[in-house]
């Protein structure tokens, strides 16, 4: 008879902490996130400009990053609402290829027009099956170039513009 503790077996409990015996975790708070592997058209042009690999911070539903040499007190005024919103993005309706275009255009053109920070609502993913397939893509989206060298900071919104099924961008000032 197999034992069984909140809904698993201690055989895959085991199975578990064998697979995880040789893990060590990452220094500090902020762990490297690397960009996606891009795929056949998806693929950025490789004489572009390299991807920019965020330091990333996953806090149950919510996630925050910042780029290499960005202050931490950007992230913590964007992360408190304190800056103000130039663009909504709505990606609600839009398969995973449509709403990465959507994004990469529109912070573009933001970026562009001197825009500073942008809100794009996700959603949770309560109607995606499995995983939530834009909230969980949107990291590496903005890590891609050239859109990664235009991006400061993003984190998950306030309550009152869409806690975790929005996230907050915060662009560079054009030069």
């Amino acid at each position: 008879m197999s034992g069984k503790r909140g809904g698993r077996d201690d055989s895959e409990e085991s199975t578990f902490a064998d697979a995880m015996r040789d893990v060590k975790p990452l220094s500090g708070r902020f762990g490297k996130h690397p960009p996606p592997h891009a795929t056949n058209s998806d693929a950025p042009d490789p004489s572009a400009e390299a991807a920019v690999e965020f330091e990333i911070l996953h806090a149950g539903d919510r996630i925050e990053g910042r780029a290499p040499g960005i202050d931490r007190k950007h992230l913590r005024r964007l992360r408190s609402g304190r800056v103000p919103v130039d663009l909504r993005i709505d990606l609600h309706g839009l398969l995973a290829r449509e709403a990465r275009a959507t994004v990469r255009e529109r912070l573009l053109s933001a970026a562009a027009g001197g825009r500073r920070c942008a809100l794009i609502i996700h959603g949770r993913g309560h109607h995606s099956t499995g995983a939530p397939v834009l909230k969980r893509s949107l990291p590496g989206w903005l890590a891609e170039p050239p859109l990664g060298s235009r991006i400061m900071a993003f984190t998950s919104a306030t309550p009152e513009d869409g806690g975790t099924g929005a996230t907050y961008v915060l662009l560079r000032r054009a030069r």
